[in-house]
Order: C-alpha cells, then structure tokens, then sequence
C-alpha cells in the first residue's frame, strides 16, 4: 500500500511547522529532514498517481509486442500454408 501524495504533503507541513516551532536546533534539523523526505515521496506518489492503471511498463509493453508479432507471424504462415495447399492439391475444387 502506497502513501497519497496528499498525505505526504500534509505530512510535509506538519514537519516544517514543527521545524519552525523548535527551540533547539537539532530538533529544527531533524523536523526540516523528515519533511524533505516527506516531499520526496510525495513527488513519488504524484508520478506514481499520474501512471494511467491500465498502462504497461517499458518491459511488459516490449512482450506483449512481442507475442503480437509471434502471433502474427504464425497467423501469416498458416495463410500461405492453406494457400499453397488449396493451389496444388488437384483434388480441391474450384
């Protein structure tokens, strides 16, 4: 389960507000820290929410054009196949 990116930004600011209300300096540190994280998965899950779902990876995209193209080539095959066969068998009719 992914985090939103709506999420992480509220996340973000709660982390900056904290940073900004921090007395002590490793405190400000580690609040400005966490949200700079926080803004990194945001912008993940906004390129991750952005994705159609029906979309395929580079990989998946790659065999799939594959198969198509096996699938084709068996399909054109059979074609001259029952071709050839239909034109020379002297027992078929016209």
């Amino acid at each position: 389960m992914f985090n939103s990116s709506a999420m992480c930004r509220q996340q973000a600011a709660h982390h900056r507000q904290v940073a900004a209300a921090a007395s002590l300096e490793k405190m400000r540190t580690i609040a400005l820290a966490a949200a700079k994280a926080w803004d990194a998965q945001a912008r993940e899950a906004e390129a991750r929410e952005a994705r159609k779902p029906d979309m395929l990876s580079t990989e998946d995209a790659a065999i799939a054009l594959e198969f198509r193209r096996e699938d084709e080539e068996e399909a054109r095959m059979r074609a001259i196949h029952t071709w050839r066969k239909s034109a020379f068998d002297p027992l078929q009719q016209p």
